[in-house]
């Protein structure tokens, strides 16, 4: 969960730093405050896409730090620790920065991320939940993958996506060979003749590039025997060789030695110089005997590199270019030649791996099916914690959406299994099931975003929920279930909540105000943490606006009593 955010120079904040605790988090303040700001910073943190237009004005770089608490068992410590980024005291800390450069970086625990890790830990950590994820309540798509969520069908799904995609490119393969007589002729033509051209060269691993080293060789041949006179005469012949010098030095180490005996001592090492060094000179003169500097042998590497250059234009840089290139015509051309053997060898195959695959689609349907009706039950338990008593929600199954081609792979079968899902509903009971983009209000959509959220949201407990105007919508008794139902949630999930409603505000555990103020002729975001009393200003100011009179403040006082009594009556 979320322990601490610091936020610098990001939109209208100039700098602050906030700590959250356990339970239910809310946020109230003005609109424009900059509430929203704060759930962008989190989500940028999560692995967001971030924009230069965020940094604040006259500011070259927005910083967004996060400490994060994790189970050293859960799922974020093992992503971590796949990844090399270990945590030793069960904190995460993640650091975001947007520079107007567009340098931008993100670290974790001080490492060096890129922004795929960030988002593949962000989304283990926390969840942010706003209009736009009310709006994909209306996307067919999503219902598939609520009731997986739900029904904890994961694992058997990537088993349905991996036979899907082994299905499909079986069928891709037999659609490849079954090309028109006239090309796959054409085409047996064109690889036969580079094959036949290929093997009339008969390149060598590695060859050209031998040839081209032994080529510079016998290019070179007579600066080669020059050097190797020169340190022939440089070592031994001529009169100020090196080997004459050793001389002139054993004749002073004999001297030396008479005075001081430990010269002596050197004697042997100057002898292993002596007959290393002779041995160098040795081979410098006897090497233009010993080397073979054949003209014809030049002109026959010149020959044999000029036959593999021809092919290298055609077929690759080197040598084994060439002969991979060989190889993989010589496979087309065994498929090509032997058509009719593959293509009754691949239907034989797709139509195994078709049934591998409806084995695998109709088990993950009857989970689906099932994980449904367990849905339906559970969800009016939601519906009438969250003031929806007399609304029903039903799964409709349909045959999937046109995904194979209908011939080779039968149109229902998809890479998401056989079925399609919708989720119906109907506001009041007797009324007739229809589609969510239909019939749901912004606030229904509110409440039922947080139903199936709260249901479908996974297994894993600890982790940090941002719910950002999940009150669109929505007053009077069905604010106050939704402060309630917020509450319940946040016993085991840390919750973080923006929201305009005083009767959801009563519920905080911890309450912090977001608001404007002007220092040094610039207005930033400031985030404060109420105390009791600063509370019962807040909830007054939202219920009754700038001026507070005795009334709204008594409504305040009641509102908070009211709040506990029903979360204590609950826990009762």
């Amino acid at each position: 969960m979320l322990r601490l955010i610091r936020i610098r120079n990001l939109a209208l904040i100039r700098e602050l730093e906030i700590e959250f605790g356990n339970g239910l988090n809310l946020l109230t303040g003005e609109t424009g405050s900059g509430k929203s700001i704060l759930v962008d910073a989190l989500g940028l943190l999560l692995g967001a896409r971030s924009s230069q237009e965020m940094i604040r004005s006259d500011c070259g770089t927005a910083v967004i730090e996060g400490v994060f608490e994790i189970d050293p068992g859960g799922s974020v410590a093992a992503k971590l620790a796949e990844c090399g980024f270990e945590s030793d005291d069960n904190t995460v800390l993640i650091r975001r920065e947007i520079s107007a450069s567009g340098r931008n970086r993100a670290y974790i625990n001080s490492n060096l991320a890129n922004v795929s890790l960030l988002k593949a830990v962000g989304e283990r950590l926390a969840d942010i939940h706003g209009q736009q994820e009310q709006r994909s309540l209306l996307e067919l798509a999503t219902h598939l993958e609520w009731l997986d969520h739900f029904g904890g069908n994961e694992a058997l799904l990537k088993k349905v996506r991996d036979s899907y995609r082994r299905v499909a490119g079986i069928a891709s393969q037999l659609q490849s060979l079954e090309m028109n007589e006239q090309e796959r002729l054409r085409r047996i033509d064109v690889l036969q003749f580079q094959i036949a051209e290929i093997q009339g060269v008969n390149p060598k691993p590695g060859e050209k590039e031998a040839l081209e080293a032994e080529r510079d060789f016998l290019s070179n041949r007579e600066k080669i025997l020059s050097l190797a006179g020169d340190m022939y005469a440089t070592l031994y012949e001529s009169e100020s060789s090196v080997l004459a010098g050793i001389n002139r030095i054993e004749r002073l180490l004999d001297q030396l030695e008479g005075y001081d005996s430990q010269w002596g001592t050197h004697r042997e090492a100057l002898q292993d110089c002596r007959y290393k060094l002779e041995d160098v000179a040795y081979a410098a003169r006897d090497y233009a005997s010993r080397t073979d500097f054949n003209p014809e042998r030049l002109e026959q590497v010149e020959q044999r590199l000029f036959g593999l250059e021809k092919l290298t234009r055609k077929y690759g840089a080197s040598s084994n270019d060439i002969i991979e290139y060989q190889e993989r015509c010589s496979r087309e051309l065994d498929g090509l030649l032997s058509y009719a053997q593959s293509s009754t060898r691949l239907a034989e195959e797709l139509k195994r791996q078709l049934s591998v695959y409806s084995e695998l689609a109709h088990e993950l349907s009857q989970k689906r099916h099932r994980a449904a009706e367990r849905l339906v039950q559970d969800i009016r338990k939601e519906f009438a914690a969250l003031a929806m008593e007399r609304m029903q929600l039903q799964v409709e199954f349909k045959p999937n959406r046109d995904e194979g081609d209908g011939e080779r792979i039968p149109a229902f079968y998809g890479l998401d299994g056989i079925d399609h899902v919708e989720f119906l509903i109907a506001p009041n009971k007797g009324e007739e099931m229809k589609p969510l983009a239909k019939i749901a209000s912004g606030g229904e959509l509110s409440r039922l975003m947080l139903s199936i959220k709260s249901l479908c949201g996974g297994e894993e407990k600890g982790r940090t929920l941002v719910f950002d105007e999940v009150d669109a919508g929505i007053g009077g008794r069905a604010a106050e279930a939704v402060g309630k139902r917020l509450k319940d949630i946040s016993t085991e999930n840390q919750v973080l909540c923006v929201t305009h409603l005083p009767q959801i505000a009563a519920f905080a555990l911890h309450h912090f105000n977001v608001h404007k103020k002007v220092v040094g002729g610039r207005t930033e975001t400031v985030v404060r943490r109420l105390n009791d009393q600063e509370r019962i200003q807040e909830l007054s100011r939202m219920l009754g606006g700038e001026n507070i009179t005795a009334a709204t403040r008594g409504f305040a006082e009641e509102l908070l009593e009211h709040s506990a009594e029903l979360h204590n009556k609950e826990v009762k």
